[in-house]
């Protein structure tokens, strides 16, 4: 593809007109087991939030929930918790991490709920404390 974009370019078309999308295999996704994180996981910066808390059980890390956050895709990556996601909808599972204990509640709803103890945390906020396998 990389090439076709290259002729296009080359024959005058403007690139912000010549759109690829690839498919294939993508590399193994594995974190916090076979990628080391750039930063060691922190609590956010700012002030705590005052809800629920969420453990983060790999990064040792427990941070109480704050409404500022839209799911706990965003809470993770605001400590630098290595965390994986593609869609930020619950489409495409890419986030889905195991639930070691709580409940979650979603928004939007995931297209396909997730497998049974685990969670999709690109669309999902806590509902009481949660413990997470990252």
């Amino acid at each position: 593809m990389e090439e076709i974009s290259a002729g296009l370019a080359a024959m005058g078309i403007d690139a912000l007109r010549i759109h690829t999308e690839p498919f294939g295999p993508a590399p193994g996704l594995t974190p916090g087991i076979a990628a080391t994180p750039a930063r060691t996981p922190h609590p956010p910066a700012g002030q705590p939030g005052n809800g629920a808390t969420i453990q983060f059980a790999r990064s040792n890390l427990a941070i109480p929930w704050s409404s500022d956050y839209s799911s706990l895709l965003e809470l993770a990556e605001a400590g630098d918790v290595p965390v994986r996601w593609s869609c930020r909808t619950g489409v495409c599972h890419t986030c889905e991490t195991t639930l070691i204990a709580g409940e979650l509640d979603y928004n939007p709803d995931p297209v396909e709920p997730p497998a049974d103890g685990s969670a999709l945390i690109c669309c999902s906020q806590p509902h009481g404390d949660i413990v997470l396998d990252l």
